[in-house]
């Protein structure tokens, strides 16, 4: 069972570059995923609550050997390791890795829903996701990644950062 897993990575506490580069490097080094393209790295103003540091943001695709259920558990172990803690929703981060599309299933329960609900309100997660594919039909919403971006009402900043992965 192959699938395409196509994931978002954040981060807006110490050293915020090297905790992407450490969660992309511990999942690529899992012999279930290989990943297949990384975009730039994005300086971003943080989305839901405003009053914390600006995050570092990526997107990545890989291909993926191993359930939802198994993916969504590596990739908490993984940020685990890299050290987060969690503050509550929204708040300072470590590390963030967000799972957007498995594929093109659609997916919900109490922890988590596939693709992510609010993939077309961030400009931080589009940025990336246009970068990678453009073209892409949203599953539930019907548009190309590239016509959310563009329809975007999200109003927080989104730069290319200095350093890539």
């Amino acid at each position: 069972m192959l699938k395409k897993a196509v994931l978002g990575f954040g981060s807006n506490f110490g050293a915020r570059i090297s905790s992407l580069k450490k969660a992309i490097r511990e999942l690529s080094l899992n012999k279930d995923l290989n990943m297949l393209a990384i975009s730039h790295v994005y300086e971003t103003e943080p989305w839901g609550y405003a009053d914390q540091n600006n995050f570092l943001n990526c997107t990545a695709v890989f291909l993926c050997r191993i359930p939802l259920a198994e993916l969504a558990e590596l990739i908490q172990k993984t940020e685990k390791k890299i050290g987060r803690i969690n503050r509550g929703k929204w708040q300072t981060r470590e590390i963030d890795i967000d799972i957007l599309f498995y594929s093109d299933l659609i997916y919900k329960s109490s922890k988590f829903e596939i693709p992510h609900p609010l993939i077309e309100k961030r400009n931080f997660v589009l940025r990336g996701l246009v970068e990678l594919m453009p073209g892409y039909i949203h599953p539930t919403k019907g548009k190309s990644i590239e016509y959310l971006s563009i329809n975007s009402k999200d109003k927080c900043k989104v730069k290319l950062y200095k350093h890539n992965i």
